[in-house]
């Protein structure tokens, strides 16, 4: 596998300015009308579920005075530069801020879908060179986001400097092949064959028809779920193709770009239903995806191409507990079923079919997660604070597992803070702090900052033991206890019950160092290579 020795941690840049000659002023107009945020603020509230606050930027033009003061009154961070030379902008921000990895983004484009920011960061710690640009293919115009390196930024910019490079600011990067690699990602966490309807949707404001349809978006998903993504604006286009008519004539500027063409096996990739097998399949299948794309595979996501398809499906990997594909060579991963024949059986989670006696004495256990979270390790825990992983559990359910933390563990464990991602809302707010769910970022930076962890066994379990946790299991259901019996005894870590019997042991549970690897995926490069 490619990859380069680094940490990236990325600067969102976004350009902006007051004077737009086709809607004067737009990145000031409210969403909703009444009462609403600003462009801006939508764009600063969806960023900083991914970057830190002081990562991020605005640039915008030196005589913009009017939207300084609004950015200072907001307490947004901005850097003024050229109203003309917008990459000059971009070049003086990077070098002020120390930024050497940017995220591009332009003050037109509220409604950025954050898992692809997020899996375009992801992308960056598998870069084997430092002259790069990246994006998300077949996202809603103006959903998407571009990333490129400061060394790519002032390459060659004496040379490609006409006007078109000075206002579009990764164009020169784009042109030169020759010293860039340009990357073009599939969105794994878009259904492949999702990905036709993208083009018939436009999600960025360059006219007053354009922004009549956002407050249309809005109407429809905005009020219920202010941070919906691709995902949600794809499926509400099937429903409603007549929602995003209005804003079909709208032209849009493009540019003629060279391409690469590199010869690529094409890998069917396939997770099980996240409502249904938790979100654990799904969020490592997404960091597994863009793994593979960054090492030149084309992975389709949840799509079986059927015999008639352009191109051939060099291989199947489907992780999930669903029927194998009969379209072979095939690879599962952590299928509970019985064995199939020719097809290739890996765990990224430790099974009961694995040898556990080689785990116990080598104290080692193998697992796959999203490189992201290497970001925060080593990061001081909040005494007093735990964090519990609820997933999609009923009210009835929820409120058994709230009365058993208040009631047997806050005591016992000395607890000042519970945070539960999941579940239903909290019943006593003052002590359980709740979110339905979270960005990656948000994720790991709340699991990192928390003396413990609690949840069912899976994904967060590996990542909770990974960051150096103390980690309690509970079962859901019966594979579950199942499983969590089978794991406390091999990585000795306390299992506190089933929901409706959670109970703490008499006797201090042993403790013993096991140390947790995030290399699991090597065996898929492995099965991969022999394709």
């Amino acid at each position: 596998m490619n990859g380069i020795l680094s940490t990236p941690k990325p600067f969102g840049f976004i350009q902006a300015r007051l004077g737009s000659q086709r809607l004067n002023g737009k990145i000031l107009k409210s969403i909703p009308i009444e009462n609403g945020k600003s462009l801006l603020e939508h764009i600063h509230s969806r960023l900083i579920k991914i970057i830190p606050n002081e990562r991020i930027v605005f640039l915008i033009p030196e005589e913009d005075d009017e939207l300084a003061l609004y950015l200072s009154n907001k307490n947004f961070q901005f850097h003024k530069g050229p109203l003309e030379d917008v990459r000059r902008r971009y070049i003086d921000a990077a070098e002020k801020y120390g930024a050497k990895d940017i995220i591009r983004l332009t003050g037109d484009n509220p409604f950025i879908d954050i898992t692809s920011i997020e899996l375009l960061w992801e992308a960056m710690f598998h870069l084997c060179t430092r002259y790069y640009c990246l994006a998300m293919a077949h996202l809603p115009l103006g959903m998407g986001v571009e990333c490129f390196s400061y060394e790519s930024l002032v390459h060659n910019i004496d040379i490609l400097n006409d006007k078109r490079h000075l206002e579009h600011v990764s164009l020169h990067i784009k042109e030169d092949l020759k010293k860039n690699t340009v990357y073009r990602l599939i969105p794994p966490h878009i259904e492949y064959n999702n990905l036709q309807y993208t083009n018939e949707i436009r999600m960025t404001i360059d006219e007053n028809l354009d922004f009549e349809v956002m407050l249309d978006v809005w109407r429809e998903l905005g009020e219920t779920d202010p941070y919906f993504g691709a995902n949600e604006v794809i499926k509400l286009y099937k429903n409603n193709p007549s929602l995003f008519e209005k804003n079909q004539p709208v032209k849009q500027v493009k540019f003629e770009l060279p391409k690469e063409n590199f010869i690529k096996k094409r890998i069917s990739l396939s997770y099980g239903d996240p409502k249904i097998f938790g979100s654990g399949h799904f969020e490592r299948c997404k960091s597994l995806s863009i793994e593979m794309q960054m090492n030149q595979y084309e992975v389709l996501c949840n799509s079986y191409p059927t015999e008639n398809s352009i191109s051939p499906i060099d291989g199947y990997i489907i992780d999930s507990r669903e029927t194998i594909h009969k379209n072979f060579p095939a690879l599962s991963i952590d299928d509970l079923g019985p064995k199939k024949n020719d097809v290739t059986s890996v765990y990224f989670l430790p099974h009961p079919d694995i040898t556990q006696s080689k785990i116990k004495n080598n104290k080692s256990i193998s697992f796959y997660s999203s490189p992201i979270i290497d970001l925060f390790k080593d990061i001081p825990s909040k005494q007093g604070q735990w964090m519990i992983y609820a997933g999609s559990l009923n009210k009835e359910q929820t409120e058994l597992i709230d009365s058993f933390l208040l009631n047997n563990l806050n005591k016992k464990w000395n607890v000042k803070q519970w945070i539960r991602i999941g579940g239903t809302p909290s019943s006593s707010s003052n002590e359980i702090l709740y979110f339905p769910r979270l960005s990656k970022f948000e994720f790991y930076n709340c699991l990192s900052t928390s003396e413990g962890f609690i949840s069912y066994f899976g994904q967060s379990i590996m990542e909770s033991m990974y960051l150096g946790k103390k980690t309690k299991l509970i079962g859901i259901s019966e594979i579950h206890k199942e499983l969590g019996i089978f794991f406390s005894d091999l990585a000795y870590i306390e299992y506190l019950g089933e929901i409706n019997n959670l109970k703490l042991a008499n006797e201090e549970h042993p403790s013993v160092n096991i140390k947790i690897n995030r290399n699991a995926q090597d065996v898929i490069f492995e099965w991969l290579n022999t394709l």
